[in-house]
């Protein structure tokens, strides 16, 4: 038999899209569909051809083009996004059509008049990432163009795209006098819209000030140790050069006596302004030890700011110009807050992604993170049905992306507080630490496994230590619950009670502080206070009753008897 010869050739493939397109059918079906067909034949066509390409494909809010040069694909796609921009000069916002361009370069393969492979696949993806009135490019398309076009690409960091395989790097350009990408009230703050890709981050050589050449060796250790811890974190790409960083963290060191203090500062390179600085003290005759936690510190609140400010901004997007990396940092970010209104608004954001990209790891480990918040919180006993989704989906999640922190932890949450299995929970809490040594919430992780299993001691320590990595991070009221878990433990009744106090000043009427502060004050002998809070925990949780009270994961029984009755001495209801 033999068999049909395919051909193929090398191409540029421009993606283009309306931004926005069900929103604006749905405002004005008729008017859209014109002004779409209007921009197409006066401006789209005629530019494609003048650039020597030529549209294969036409959809109702887009097209795919392919030109034989990628410098002549990249140079169209600038002219249109120009000219665009004039086009909207005079038209009302809801009746503006903003566009976005992907483009990619490969071999494609040719059947007639159309075009087929991966290259045509992954410049659609591309697109869906560009910005509104902006263009993203592959790293192949980057390379190819560097020196013969006079424009700068802003590097957008790794993404994990739809069915591509492999994870691409992506670089984005919008043109000057572009719409701002922020709302009116953000403008001010000088906080836009991102395009929603993985956050890259630079770190420059810290500096030193004073010329006190002890500085010099110490500087330089520190700034590879938090380079190292930032290497290593799923969410944030490392980038070398500063101009190709959505963020840019620069730091100075200078000596007093036998003190040196470091300030570190964090710029937006989008908005071109500082937005986060804190100053970080040791002393010169510090141990390693005693770096290397200064440098956990640094790395982890470095990492939270960029977070946190990732989701701000993606925050001002509508759901269905959000990508997944934007639709899951605001997952992620809001169950922090511990909040049951919190764990659906995720679950809702997360399922989103799940269903875009049924393989995505960290959509996977939020997910299955997300499913089991009422148990961590303390709200009830979790449905058999979220018990399997969620320790489904947490294996599933370390088994598409072993070497992700985030993903172990998961793993090791659902573990402890769904299976109860301590040993399996220590074993993974042990893992991501050798993946990430600075990531405070495995360090939490193990404190609390070590503290259930009866060693409160040790679980101390550990909670501690991630308790003063960040005195901002959004969950340090966990982390002050297991401190007050841990002081039950040593029956440090008062001490348990002052740190579910200052977890209750962060986010009141959690149910988990107030069962600790309610046992707490009950063996503490204040019994009015014990009936003060569990009147909170009544009206936060009308329907809370003791019976559907999830055994915590304590492995000695008699601590768990204990905790339990000073919540029935309280007379809570049964």
């Amino acid at each position: 038999m033999s068999s049909e010869r395919i051909e193929r050739h090398l191409a540029a493939i421009l993606a283009a899209d309306v931004v926005g397109y069900s929103r604006l059918m749905g405002a004005d079906e008729q008017g859209t569909f014109e002004r779409i067909r209007a921009h197409r034949k006066e401006l789209f066509e005629p530019e494609i051809t003048r650039h020597h390409g030529r549209i294969f494909k036409l959809m109702g809010d887009g097209l795919l083009a392919e030109f034989g040069s990628v410098v002549d694909a990249v140079s169209c796609a600038v002219e249109l996004q120009r000219s665009m921009l004039k086009r909207n000069s005079d038209v009302s916002d809801e009746q503006r059509i903003d566009v976005r361009i992907g483009i990619n370069l490969g071999d494609v393969i040719v059947e007639d008049g159309d075009r087929h492979g991966d290259t045509i696949n992954l410049a659609a993806r591309l697109e869906q990432v560009a910005r509104p009135n902006g263009i993203c490019i592959s790293e192949k398309v980057r390379i190819e163009i560097k020196g013969k076009i006079d424009i700068q690409f802003e590097n957008g960091g790794e993404q994990r795209l739809k069915n591509i395989a492999q994870a691409t790097t992506v670089f984005h350009w919008r043109p000057e006098g572009a719409p701002p990408l922020v709302t009116a009230s953000a403008d001010a703050e000088g906080i836009g819209k991102p395009a929603g890709a993985k956050p890259s981050l630079a770190l420059s050589p810290l500096d030193v000030l004073g010329g006190d050449p002890r500085v010099v060796p110490l500087a330089a250790g520190l700034n590879e140790a938090v380079a190292s811890s930032l290497a290593n974190l799923t969410g944030i790409s490392l980038v070398t050069e500063a101009n190709e960083a959505n963020y840019h963290a620069i730091g100075s060191v200078q000596t007093s006596g036998s003190r040196f203090r470091v300030i570190m500062k964090i710029l937006d390179q989008r908005s071109k302004k500082q937005f986060w600085s804190e100053r970080f003290d040791g002393d010169m005759a510090s141990t390693f030890d005693a770096l290397d936690d200064l440098a956990f510190r640094i790395c982890s609140a470095l990492r939270y700011e960029v977070y946190e400010r990732e989701t701000e901004r993606s925050r001002l997007r509508s759901l269905e110009e959000q990508t997944n990396e934007e639709l899951m940092g605001q997952a992620g970010h809001i169950l922090l807050n511990s909040r049951r209104a919190d764990y659906e608004r995720s679950v809702t954001l997360i399922d989103l992604v799940v269903k875009r990209d049924p393989n995505n790891f960290m959509a996977l480990a939020i997910r299955a993170w997300g499913a089991m918040v009422e148990v961590v919180c303390g709200y009830r006993e979790v449905s058999p049905a979220d018990a399997t989704i969620a320790l489904q989906f947490a294996r599933k999640a370390t088994e598409l992306n072993g070497r992700s922190d985030f993903a172990q932890l998961i793993y090791g949450l659902n573990l402890l507080y769904l299976k109860r299995d301590l040993h399996a929970a220590v074993r993974q809490a042990k893992r991501c630490l050798e993946l990430n040594p600075n990531y405070a919430l495995a360090i939490d992780l193990l404190g609390m496994t070590r503290m259930y299993a009866g060693d409160a001691e040790a679980g101390l320590r550990e909670c501690k230590r991630a308790l003063e990595a960040n005195p901002r991070f959004p969950a340090n009221n966990w982390f002050m619950d297991n401190m007050a878990i841990g002081n039950f433990l040593r029956e440090d009744y008062l001490a348990a009670i002052e740190w579910a106090r200052r977890s209750d000043q962060i986010h009141g009427d959690i149910p988990r502080c107030l069962l600790l502060l309610i046992s707490c004050y009950t063996h503490a002998g204040a019994v009015a206070d014990a009936g003060r809070e569990a009147e909170r925990l009544m009206q936060a949780c009308p329907d809370f009753r003791m019976r559907d009270l999830r055994r915590w994961p304590f492995l000695r029984e008699q601590d768990w008897a204990r905790f339990a009755d000073g919540l029935m001495k309280a007379r809570l209801c049964q």
